[in-house]
């Protein structure tokens, strides 16, 4: 079990699991309080997206969330592009200060425009990017129990990813299915592309952008489960 990214709800599960669609539309009225707080207009979940038009894939289990989070961190605090990286990417050192920056900048009421945040300042394994323009990562209340307790922007997110992208020279047409980007990351390091070196980075990366894409285009959320 790992990772995995929807972007709107199938009629299989619409019909078959009313309860989740329950607690789904109980989340989305939460997360809507919130967005009135902050000024944004809320998020109306479309329960009725063609199946054809809904989006799901697996992730490579957690950990591929912090190899490209390793690689914005290192762009957004004006390094280089780092080497692809290992199993210790999600306590690099580089990543580690984008957190404690972030941190304290979030505390003096700050960190509004810092790069990358969308990506880096979110759940691991559960929590909503929105079809909603706002520029910073917004933390509610913990008392909502909002799902991963922080809420993203997939038009943010989207940027964010399509920037990375550039720097990874991935290819704009390249399929979430095509056999290169799963081997890829079998063979991390090498590769005869830039992109395909960074290949778990590049799965990620790519299989962001497909779901944000979904989002904008029916209006529903990314869904991380």
């Amino acid at each position: 079990m790992g990772l995995a990214l929807f972007v709107g709800v199938p009629s299989e599960i619409r019909e078959s699991d009313p309860e989740y669609v329950a607690y789904f539309e109980q989340q989305v009225e939460a997360i809507n309080g919130v967005l009135e707080s902050f000024g944004l207009p809320p998020h109306h979940e479309p329960f009725d997206v063609e199946d054809e038009r809904t989006f799901e894939c697996e992730m490579l289990g957690y950990s591929g969330l912090h190899y490209l989070r390793r690689l914005a961190a290192h762009l957004a605090l004006g390094k280089e592009l780092p080497p692809p990286g290992d199993d210790g990417a999600a306590s690099d050192p580089v990543l580690s200060d984008y957190y404690r920056i972030f941190d304290a900048s979030f505390a003096r009421g700050q960190a509004a425009g810092m790069p990358f945040q969308h990506l880096i300042v979110h759940g691991d394994a559960e929590g909503y990017y929105l079809p909603v323009e706002f520029e910073d990562v917004i933390i509610p209340d913990a008392s909502l129990e909002i799902a991963g307790g922080m809420l993203g922007s997939s038009h943010a997110l989207l940027r964010e990813c399509r920037e990375l992208a550039q720097a990874l020279e991935l290819p704009e047409d390249l399929s979430v299915e095509d056999e290169r980007l799963w081997l890829a990351p079998d063979t991390q390091g090498a590769g005869e592309t830039k992109w395909e070196r960074y290949g778990v980075e590049s799965f990620t990366c790519l299989r962001l952008i497909r779901a944000c894409e979904a989002s904008v285009g029916t209006g529903a959320a990314v869904v991380f489960a």
